[in-house]
């Protein structure tokens, strides 16, 4: 990436010089360079959205209780970016999505899996868009068990259904 810029910048001080020249030039390159960098800066915030919203609460709205009932128990094998860990069960490895922030568990006073725990998770395994999706309602650690969701679906650590904005 710094060679091409380099060597376009370069190569336009051989055909011209001058104010003009100077300032279309860097103009020039500094497009280029956002042409690169621009896309591959995109998308790696933690909205945990993969492609599927925002992330920020404001997209469409699936109903996690119309999905297909799971119960999984194993242990935490890897975290997935945006809320998700997989368990080994024995049955595979199975990705689990919504699991909440830490801040949320923090706030409940329980500790956020982490990978070597064992869990138990309830939830739905829901179709997003063709990709079907493991949404965990409950997750049990140890003795304690966390609610994930309200009777509606939404997540608590949001306020659930009935606030608009981040309550935990």
């Amino acid at each position: 990436m710094e060679w091409v810029l380099k060597t376009f910048v370069k190569n336009r001080f051989k055909e011209k010089t001058g104010m003009k020249a100077t300032l279309k030039t860097t103009a020039m390159a500094l497009v280029a360079m956002l042409m690169f960098v621009g896309p591959a800066g995109a998308g790696f915030g933690n909205g945990g959205s993969n492609g599927m919203g925002a992330g920020d609460g404001t997209g469409p709205v699936h109903d996690i209780y119309a999905g297909i009932p799971f119960e999984y128990g194993g242990d935490v094998t890897s975290m997935v970016p945006g809320q998700g860990l997989v368990l080994s069960t024995a049955d595979g490895d199975v990705a689990i999505y919504g699991i909440g922030p830490y801040r949320y568990w923090d706030g409940l006073g329980v500790e956020h899996p982490v990978v070597g725990d064992t869990l138990t998770v309830s939830g739905y395994a829901v179709d997003y868009n063709g990709v079907v999706r493991n949404i965990a309602v409950t997750v049990t650690v140890g003795d304690a068990t966390v609610e994930l969701r309200d009777e509606a679906g939404a997540p608590l650590w949001r306020g659930g259904s009935g606030s608009s904005g981040w309550n935990r």
